[in-house]
């Protein structure tokens, strides 16, 4: 199983690639990672992947030593999502994010329209907290059932 991670921080991208390394048995060559709607973007369009998991927030692009990342998208995921419906590709995607809340709209509620926007492809929200293990389980038993 191919999977993408669309992540700009360092640390929860790790955390969620030892998860999937260590409790799914997925092995490191499957694993690739992007740290920006633009790489994500284009990774996707380039690559063929049978889940994505994205994050909500992400900065425009890759934030290096020269570059800041550029303007920060707080639906970044979501309009990666568009884009991915605009081009017709089809791949089962995931939100993990470590937001409740998006410029006054709630993560449910931004996770029932998804749904509804992208029936295909989309298979939820998942809050991402690391002083829980709940994003564990949701993320197990979404991909256990792909």
């Amino acid at each position: 199983m191919k999977i993408l991670i669309v992540e700009n921080d360092p640390n929860k991208s790790s955390v969620v690639e030892l998860f999937l390394l260590t409790e799914l048995d997925i092995s490191p060559e499957e694993v690739e990672i992007r740290r920006s709607f633009q790489s994500g973007l284009e990774a996707i369009i380039q690559n063929e992947y049978d889940l994505l998991l994205l994050d909500m927030s992400l900065p425009t692009f890759d934030i290096t030593d020269f570059d800041d990342g550029g303007e920060t998208l707080d639906r970044g995921g979501e309009i990666i999502l568009q884009e991915m419906e605009r081009e017709k590709i089809e791949i089962p995607s995931i939100i993990l994010t470590q937001y409740e809340d998006f410029g006054g709209v709630s993560l449910s509620k931004i996770d029932e329209a998804l749904f509804t926007e992208f029936p295909g492809i989309y298979l939820g929200c998942i809050y991402y907290n690391t002083s829980q293990t709940s994003w564990e389980k949701e993320l197990k038993l979404k991909i256990n059932n792909l």
